[in-house]
């Protein structure tokens, strides 16, 4: 049986290791608080508590990592909940304690947060202009996974939406959004999901992939139309124009693995 390890075990995390599961595989799963470890137990995941901080990794990563097979990194930079957070440095520390556990092979789940709101039409083969903190940060992770031993492969997520989470819940009634002329780059945790078993199962390594729905909606038809359709105050947009035009392609999942986007439209549908 074939042992995976889902470094950051949360929202995603958890949905990856249900369907890895259901396929007959050992997943190990890593939370950063004692409260978090029940929850994936009684999902059937073997739970671990390991912390990578700025400066450090503490828990048993020896122990988390043992005859793993891959290797899922899947947690967030954080900025946003701890403006400290130095993510580029977290993985090169991940990474430098790697070289012990050479025969794992790793998935880093990055974001299309490495290129610039007003870089166009992006796809794998763009250059990422990144332009803020948290995208450069993203950016140097990226470096710092194409220097590990371990066969690795690089996968660029969407905005996440699926189940309970949303992104119109985080600006339903708020007034004066900005670009609601830029186009949607969203992706649905049910095709995140699928994305990465096909990776893992066909052994994809050596890759940067962009995982983000073909669907491009504008901001404002989208988030609109979504609020109304879950029963949440309307936002309202600016009327003032906008350089954000970034729109990411995937351009290498239907070659490589035959993928198709069965949440296409990520739950609403802009006619």
């Amino acid at each position: 049986m074939k042992k995976i390890a889902i470094m950051g075990c949360g929202w995603l995390g958890k949905a990856l290791a249900q369907s890895l599961i259901a396929k007959g595989y050992h997943v190990r799963g890593s939370v950063t608080t004692e409260n978090h470890l029940e929850g994936l137990r009684n999902l059937g995941i073997e739970p671990f508590l390991i912390k990578l901080n700025n400066e450090a990794i503490t828990g048993n990563l020896t122990a988390f990592l043992k005859e793993v097979d891959t290797l899922v990194i899947a947690f967030p930079p954080g900025l946003r909940k701890n403006p400290k957070a130095n993510y580029a440095n977290r993985i090169k520390i991940l990474v430098t304690a790697l070289t012990e556990h050479s025969s794992c092979k790793l998935v880093m789940l990055g974001s299309i947060g490495v290129f610039g709101s007003s870089q166009g039409v992006v796809n794998e083969k763009s250059t990422p202009k990144p332009d803020n903190l948290s995208g450069q940060q993203l950016l140097e992770a990226e470096k710092s996974i194409l220097t590990a031993i371990n066969h690795a492969t690089i996968v660029r997520l969407g905005g996440l939406v699926g189940g309970d989470r949303h992104p119109a819940k985080q600006l339903a009634g708020r007034i004066n959004i900005p670009a609601p002329l830029a186009l949607t780059n969203l992706v649905h945790r049910e095709d995140v999901v699928r994305f990465l078993m096909a990776i893992i199962e066909g052994g994809h390594w050596g890759k940067t992939l962009h995982c983000v729905s073909p669907v491009h909606q504008r901001r404002v038809d989208f988030y609109t139309l979504a609020a109304k359709r879950l029963n949440l105050p309307l936002p309202a947009f600016a009327t003032t124009g906008s350089t954000r035009n970034k729109v990411v392609m995937d351009d290498s999942s239907a070659g490589l693995f035959d993928f198709t986007y069965r949440l296409a439209d990520c739950g609403v549908e802009v006619t």
